[in-house]
């Protein structure tokens, strides 16, 4: 019989989550999950064991080709979860960032594929503001928890003065002025999750893929000239190099900015398997060979004019990916 694990008493299994998506106009690694009373929880699993992980990450696309190995005697069923890097609309607020399709619960375009077969996942979603979950309290006030959808605003507007008010002392919703139109400020939490099962002593590919969350903004030599006030050359491990080639750009174009791209991958989820990833390979690709590309990994190599390429082997992540892309205005 195939291996499960119930949860809270209840006939709930683990399962898997994963996805692919054709190249077309945050992210995460895949974790074994349950279904706990507040949601999706991350849990080990020690059965299952990442053969291989092959990793792209583009402004517009992030693809992941998994080999799973099952080391056991049995099948084993899981519920196995893909986290999307939180959305925290006090982070993104005024700023111009491109959703793939901002009305639906999939709003990345997340995609799944095992062993060459497409896969339906479910999805779930959370709404956070200051620690505190909110999902209940705006699902009793029919407001979607989508903070781009454009039924969201429409929602937020409907409130009575009693309710604004609270959700403006609650940190859910914004606005300049007391009578001003809400603006969503919460935290969009949203998992993909399905089921799966893992044959014994055997292989099972898992493909996945999303068209991610990138913020957008302008990048100046000031942040240079300052204390860094938004954290810029930490995050992203900006060195003198890294810096000279910016300033060296922005010349370049004749003007005082360039455009910043942020995207955010969740990699440290797969400690939750079987040992570490048995071999990584990790592909940037920065669009254009005019653009510019940093974060925080060591042993990046070049491997074409847009590509930047890292491998490991029994590779256990220390962190996860956050890489800025620098676009040369016009």
């Amino acid at each position: 019989m195939p291996r499960s694990l119930i949860v809270l008493a209840a006939a709930a299994s683990l399962g898997l989550v994963a996805a692919m998506l054709s190249p077309e106009p945050v992210a995460a690694n895949d974790s074994s999950a349950e279904l706990g009373a507040g949601g999706i929880e991350l849990v080990p699993n020690f059965d299952i064991e990442i053969a291989r992980e092959d990793l792209y990450i583009s402004p517009d696309l992030v693809a992941i080709r998994y080999v799973f190995r099952n080391i056991s005697e049995e099948p084993v069923r899981i519920l196995v979860a893909f986290p999307l890097p939180d959305i925290d609309m006090a982070d993104l607020f005024e700023v111009d960032v491109g959703i793939p399709s901002p009305q639906a619960a999939n709003f990345v375009d997340f995609q799944t594929r095992v062993n060459g077969a497409p896969v339906e996942v479910a999805v779930e979603q959370r709404a956070i503001s200051q620690g505190i979950d909110q999902t209940e309290r705006l699902a009793a006030h029919d407001i979607p928890l989508n903070p781009f959808a454009p039924e969201t605003a429409a929602a937020l507007d409907t409130l009575d003065e009693e309710t604004r008010e609270a959700f403006r002392r609650l940190g859910i919703a914004y606005a300049y002025e007391p009578h001003d139109p809400l603006m969503p400020f919460w935290t969009l939490r949203t998992v993909f999750y399905w089921e799966q099962e893992f044959p014994p002593k055997a292989e099972t590919i898992i493909e996945h893929g999303y068209r991610p969350v990138v913020g957008s903004g302008f990048f100046g030599t000031y942040l240079f000239d300052t204390e860094d006030p938004d954290g810029f050359i930490e995050t992203y491990c900006i060195d003198q190099p890294t810096e000279a080639g910016i300033r060296k750009r922005i010349a370049e174009t004749g003007g005082d900015y360039l455009i910043e791209h942020r995207l955010s991958y969740i990699l440290t989820t797969a400690r939750n398997w079987q040992g570490p990833i048995g071999a990584f390979r990790l592909v940037i690709d920065k669009a254009d060979p005019s653009w510019l590309v940093s974060l925080c990994l060591d042993g990046l190599k070049k491997i074409a004019p847009t590509q930047f390429e890292f491998t490991a082997t029994d590779y256990v992540p220390a962190r996860d990916l956050k890489v800025l892309f620098l676009q040369p205005p016009g």
